[in-house]
């Protein structure tokens, strides 16, 4: 279990590092979650920040109060700039 948290944790310290590098500074940060085991891929916006600090201490928090109630439970968690939607483009 330790592994699985740290495993989540190196991913999610690549992706924000990598979503930071090519966000606009004065952007809004939303928080999406998503269960690992649904098919397709079911995005939720849970809140939204004014940066990405924010965001990623609201993650920390969700992640520390969460896995050890539910610790079977696999749930993707990612901070992403307010322009990019996770679930892909609306259609017409």
């Amino acid at each position: 279990m330790m592994r699985a948290a740290r495993t989540a944790s190196l991913l999610l310290a690549f992706y924000l590092l990598t979503s930071a590098a090519t966000a606009d500074a004065e952007c809004a940060w939303v928080l999406w979650t998503t269960p690992l085991k649904s098919d397709p891929p079911r995005w939720e916006p849970s809140a939204a920040f004014p940066t990405l600090e924010d965001c990623s201490r609201q993650y920390g928090r969700i992640f520390n109060e969460f896995n050890p109630k539910h610790p079977n439970a696999m749930v993707d968690m990612r901070c992403l700039p307010d322009t990019i939607d996770p679930r892909g483009p609306k259609g017409k």
